[in-house]
């Protein structure tokens, strides 16, 4: 048979105070109630948790141990409601995002503020690379988010444009493109073109 949580919350309420009156009122129940679940503790632990006369209580060696170990198992316990409270409501916890870098440095300051203030329970986890190497963190599970030119293969994932960045053609004055509105790809080549290496 195991001790029940409402147990443990009570060793940890008089392993504190040393005193049944005051863990009976922190724990919000009569102190008769109190020292009954003590001992059905006790009795189902096979050991003496405290000793105590009318004028004080002591925790046994085996009280102690039991006091502190009683702890971890509540920290664990709200650790496991707060984790399950992060996935009832949207953009909580963590979210591990991965941006190219010819975005982030002119996307990410303007939108970073206003999420962290409209999700303030949001931890987000910024990761900056190349193209191929974020992709590669994706498919293994390393990154939740890729924020990249859709022109990548992507694979199976699922994928949501967000805008369109129109790329702009800078020519000399005297070039046969510069007096021109829009230019192909075509218009380009067996022309010499300065462009960021491969993977940007």
């Amino acid at each position: 048979m195991r001790p029940t949580l409402r147990q443990l919350e009570y060793l940890v309420a008089v392993g504190e105070t040393l005193h049944f009156g005051r863990a009976a009122e922190r724990a919000k129940v009569s102190q008769p109630g109190l020292s009954a679940q003590i001992a059905q503790l006790e009795a189902t632990l096979g050991v003496r948790l405290f000793e105590r006369n009318r004028r004080r209580v002591l925790a046994t060696e085996a009280g102690a141990e039991a006091v502190r170990r009683a702890r971890a198992v509540l920290a664990a316990v709200d650790e496991l409601v707060d984790t399950a409270a992060q996935h009832t409501q949207p953009l909580t916890g963590t979210l591990r995002l991965g941006v190219i870098p010819t975005v982030a440095p002119y996307l990410l300051p303007a939108v970073l503020p206003p999420i962290r203030r409209r999700y303030p329970e949001l931890r987000l986890l910024l990761r900056e690379g190349h193209t191929h190497d974020l992709i590669a963190m994706l498919m293994a599970g390393e990154l939740d988010v890729l924020l990249l030119a859709l022109e990548a293969d992507l694979g199976d994932a699922r994928t949501l444009a967000l805008f369109e960045d129109p790329f702009y053609l800078v020519a000399p004055p005297d070039h046969p493109l510069a007096r021109r509105k829009r230019a192909k790809l075509d218009d380009l080549d067996g022309t010499s073109v300065l462009l960021l290496e491969d993977g940007h």
